[in-house]
């Protein structure tokens, strides 16, 4: 078992809690105002949301990310972040799923 904890002193950006081959965790800490620009990435991505409210786009949707909400996305489709409104932060989980 592994126990991550997060660095407390990241206050914008990733907080990279995990990173491995095929696995990655990383807290991401949005202050208001803050985007995190489009990309994708090659692997299925799981985002929660932890704090605050989070905006996350796709380039056909736009949810509003609250404490408890999360968005699965399949390898490849675009997708980007912001907090328009107030701070939030999400755990981003970027994996290679087993079938």
């Amino acid at each position: 078992m592994k126990v991550l904890t997060p660095d407390t002193t990241v206050s914008e950006g990733p907080d990279r809690m995990m990173v491995e081959h095929h696995l990655s965790i990383v807290r991401l800490v949005l202050p208001k105002g803050f985007t995190i620009k489009r990309h994708r990435s090659s692997m299925t991505v799981t985002v929660v949301a932890i704090k605050g409210s989070v905006q996350f786009h796709t380039d056909d949707d736009v949810t509003t990310l609250v404490p408890g909400k999360a968005v699965v996305m399949q390898p490849g489709e675009f997708h980007w972040l912001e907090a328009p409104d107030e701070a939030g932060q999400v755990m981003v989980v970027h994996g290679v799923l087993a079938e």
